[in-house]
C-alpha cells in the first residue's frame, strides 16, 4: 500500500480544486484499478481514474492508504497539490509506469518519509517529477537506471546532499538540478558512463563545495562525450582538478560555464 498524509484545511491552502473537507488524488492516463481507505474511515474500491475523497471527520490532517494499480500520480503543478504533505510508505507505487511527468510537481508541502522505494525501474522520464518540491530534503532513492528524460526532474526541491543514484542512461539533464539554493554535496562518479550532453542550467542556483563541482566535472569528462553544454552558478568555484576536465570537455566541443568564469 502507499501511504500518504494530506490536509483538508482550507485556510491553510488556498489554491486547491477540492472543498476543505476533501482531497483529489490525481491521475492521468490508463493502468490504474486500485482501493483508498483513510484513518478516519472513508473507502472505496475499483477506482480506475482520478477519486476525490470526502473525509467522514472533516477538515484536518489525514492519513490516505491506496493499494492496488497506481502507476502515478499527476499533480502538475495543479489540484489538490499543496495539501499532500508527507509520503510515508511508497507500497506499489509506480509498478508497471513508464513515465512519471509532472507527477508530484508543484506539491510545496510534501517530505518525504519513506523507508521503502517506488518502483520507477522501467520508467524513461522523469521530466518536472518533482519540480517545486520545496520541503523534499531527501529526495526518494529509487532505481532510476531506465530514465533518459530527467529535465526539470528535481528543480527548486531544498536538497542539501544528493544521493548517488544510477542515471547512466540519462540524455536530457537540462534543468534538472537548479535552484536547490541548498545544495552543497553531490557524490563522485555520478555521470562516469552517463550518455547525457544536455546539461543546460542543471546546476545553476546551487550551492555546491568545491570538491563536488569538482567531481560533477571529472566525471563528465571521464564519460567521454562530445558537443555538450553545462552550466553551474553560485556556490564554489572548480579547483585546478575541475579546471582540467573543464580545459578536456572544452576540446570536444562543450561549452562549459562555472563559477569563477574559468
Amino acid at each position: 500500500s502507499t501511504l500518504d498524509r494530506s490536509s483538508a484545511a482550507s485556510d491553510v491552502y488556498k489554491r486547491q480544486t477540492s472543498s476543505s473537507n476533501q482531497f483529489t488524488i490525481p491521475t492521468t492516463g490508463s493502468g490504474y484499478n486500485y482501493s483508498i481507505s483513510t484513518s478516519d474511515g472513508y473507502s472505496a474500491s475499483g477506482i480506475t481514474g482520478s477519486h476525490t475523497i470526502t473525509f467522514p471527520t472533516g477538515a484536518g490532517e489525514h492519513t490516505v492508504t491506496i493499494s492496488g494499480d497506481f502507476p502515478r500520480l499527476y499533480f502538475n503543478n495543479g489540484g489538490d497539490k499543496l495539501k499532500l504533505i508527507s509520503i510515508e510508505n511508497w507500497g506499489n507505487y509506480g509498478l508497471g509506469s513508464t513515465n512519471q511527468d509532472r507527477a508530484f510537481r508543484g506539491c510545496e508541502n510534501v517530505v518525504n518519509n519513506t523507508s521503502d522505494e517506488p518502483h520507477f525501474s522501467l520508467v524513461t522520464s522523469f521530466a518536472f517529477t518533482f519540480q517545486n518540491c520545496n520541503n523534499l530534503v531527501i529526495p526518494p532513492v529509487a532505481d532510476y537506471s531506465a530514465g533518459e528524460n530527467f529535465s526539470y526532474c528535481w528543480f527548486g526541491c531544498d536538497i542539501v546532499s544528493f544521493p548517488s543514484i544510477d542515471i547512466s542512461a540519462g540524455t536530457n539533464f537540462s534543468d534538472t538540478f537548479r535552484n536547490n539554493l541548498n545544495l552543497t554535496d553531490f557524490p563522485t562518479n555520478m555521470f562516469d558512463s552517463c550518455l547525457g550532453t544536455n546539461f543546460t542550467r542543471a546546476f545553476s542556483g546551487t550551492n555546491l563545495s568545491q570538491t563536488s563541482i569538482d567531481n560533477i566535472l571529472v566525471s563528465l569528462d571521464t564519460a567521454n562525450q562530445s558537443g555538450g553544454t553545462f552550466e553551474q552558478n553560485n556556490g564554489s568555484a572548480p579547483s585546478s582538478v575541475g579546471e582540467t576536465a573543464i580545459d578536456n570537455l572544452r576540446s570536444r566541443g562543450w561549452t562549459v560555464i562555472v563559477t569563477g568564469g574559468y
